[in-house]
């Protein structure tokens, strides 16, 4: 194929590109009510003739960072179980119960100090215990939320057993459903150890007290209360950003030109992706020199309606709250060349067995007739 920028566009016979400008706000429809899912329909259709192809780039955009990364439905939910008395996790039918919910209000963009002392006074409050029984911190040097009791009683954070896998916010603190051993606990004892944590699972049937495993946070036995801070640290660091890692920008017309690992290696429809490099409150910009490297060949020969969607890295919509975004899309039109078939080997083999044959059959009639020829006649 012939680059974008050396063949003749059919209608003006110019090798000029044509730009499309989409502002979100000018939508035919909207779905969802949600304004970074939309279509657009196109007064004049785009249409090439069968011998040319359209080569479709993003070129730029405008995207404000309106949207958050604590949603309800998403992630915004943390179920734990209280207990007074130390070792007494209970379970039901593989659910730790008796469980309360702490639910973060409002949305948006809470970052990991500003969470954990959410948290820490959330627990504390609806348990009617006094400040910092139960304290969640934050370590920025080990980028690891870190968990502790401070008074008699138990917390345990329902993450493998949580009664919603959905919307619990277990990896954003820090413990993934893959590699965690258990639901991770804190509790104050009353003995010469009396910081104690680790994971405990259900009992065998599903029902009961659950199934200590100690992790406990060594160093040497201390009188009560404790001289030293030993605390339970979450398995993996925090993710703050986990339901919004990235932007991807989705079209109807690119349904075949990009693979993506979310299903599975094949073909998806994400037209680009956006890297998150502004701050909340910001814009996001794409210029015409980040998207115009990546371009898209397209199968369709004309149309006129052109479906966007803005979403995360799971194909879950973004919620701009309200405010719109503009897309530019740049088209380019090819021409398809035309490629000769390659001969079959085995057939050009045949071919030259038959050449050769020709040419022998060739040389015997020429030497048949030389003989002749030659022949004297008898008087």
């Amino acid at each position: 194929m012939s680059k974008g920028g050396n063949s003749l566009i059919p209608e003006t016979e110019t090798r000029t590109s044509r730009v499309l400008f989409i502002s979100s706000g000018d939508a035919t429809a909207i779905f969802n009510d949600n304004r970074s899912n939309y279509k657009f329909t196109l007064e004049e259709a785009v249409v090439v003739p069968n011998h040319h192809s359209i080569v479709m780039s993003l070129i730029g955009a405008e995207i404000p960072y309106s949207f958050y990364n604590f949603v309800s439905g998403r992630n915004t939910l943390l179920y734990y179980q209280y207990n007074a008395v130390p070792g007494a996790t209970n379970y039901v039918a593989g659910v730790v119960n008796p469980v309360t919910i702490l639910v973060l209000r409002p949305n948006g963009n809470w970052n990991a100090v500003e969470l954990a002392d959410y948290i820490t006074r959330g627990i504390n409050v609806q348990q009617g215990l006094a400040v910092n029984t139960f304290q969640m911190l934050y370590d920025p040097i080990a980028l690891k939320f870190k968990f502790i009791m401070n008074a008699l009683g138990r917390v345990t954070l329902a993450m493998k057993n949580s009664p919603n896998l959905v919307e619990d916010m277990n990896e954003e603190i820090g413990f993934d459903l893959t590699n965690t051993p258990g639901d991770p606990f804190v509790e104050y004892v009353l003995s010469p150890t009396p910081i104690r944590y680790g994971y405990v699972n259900e009992p065998i049937g599903g029902t009961g007290v659950g199934l200590n495993t100690y992790l406990d946070g060594g160093g040497m036995p201390v009188v009560v209360p404790p001289n030293a801070l030993d605390f339970l640290y979450a398995d993996d660091v925090c993710d703050m950003s986990n339901s919004i890692r990235t932007l991807f920008i989705r079209s109807n017309l690119t349904s075949s030109s990009v693979l993506d690992s979310h299903v599975g290696g094949g073909f998806s429809n994400i037209l680009a992706r956006i890297p998150i490099d502004r701050e909340p409150g910001e814009i996001i910009n794409i210029r015409a020199s980040d998207g115009n490297v990546h371009q898209l060949l397209l199968k369709v020969k004309d149309f006129t309606e052109i479906h966007i969607r803005l979403t995360n890295q799971r194909n879950e919509e973004i919620n701009l709250n309200g405010l719109d975004f503009n897309i530019s899309l740049k088209l380019d039109f090819i021409e398809n060349k035309r490629l000769q078939m390659p001969d079959n080997i085995r057939q050009l083999v045949d071919e030259g067995k038959k050449e050769i044959k020709d040419i022998e059959k060739v040389d015997k009639d020429l030497s048949k007739t030389k003989k002749k020829k030659t022949k004297k006649p008898v008087n």
